[in-house]
């Protein structure tokens, strides 16, 4: 009777530890997200901004960043976000360059979503706020030399009509 309950013993415990071994293998861990750059750090509106994920694990089939364009001062983000697939650029490197689309925002949103073994995964939600400097500095530029060129034609113009 010991020697049958012994065998039965373990054979459940042999059984409990294969079918454990294979959920292991079937649900490994997946894939890791660690830095997120974004070039520029601070972009403008409307600019364009190269995202660059580093990923690593198995199996990765897909890799995507979702982006939502924000006005934090009216409390309003875009709708849709815009979803764009990155490529693999390197081994364990994805890429993406995404446009920005409207003019009144403060700020992106944006998180990483990751197909792997069949099923998306998202990962954290980043906030960078937006460059607010204008391109313009204020020192004039070259429209204020073809008004001045302008000016000078029509005064010359003036003298021209004026002394016949």
């Amino acid at each position: 009777m010991m020697k049958k309950f012994g065998q039965v013993l373990l054979i459940y415990f042999f059984g409990m530890g294969m079918f454990l071994s294979a959920v292991g293998t079937i649900t490994g861990a997946g894939p890791t997200v660690g830095d997120i750059t974004l070039i520029p750090d601070h972009p403008a509106p409307q600019s364009i901004v190269t995202f660059s994920v580093d990923i690593s694990g198995d199996s990765i089939s897909s890799v995507r960043i979702i982006i939502s364009e924000c006005n934090k001062d009216i409390g309003l983000c875009h709708a849709p976000p815009q979803n764009v697939s990155m490529r693999n650029v390197a081994d364990d490197t994805y890429e993406a360059k995404v446009t920005l689309e409207w003019d009144d925002v403060t700020s992106i949103t944006y998180h990483v979503e990751i197909k792997s073994d069949g099923r998306w995964t998202a990962y954290d939600e980043h906030t960078v706020a937006l460059s607010t400097n204008s391109v313009n500095s204020g020192s004039p530029g070259f429209e204020i030399v073809v008004f001045l060129m302008a000016i000078m034609g029509i005064v010359l113009l003036f003298k021209r009509f004026k002394s016949k």
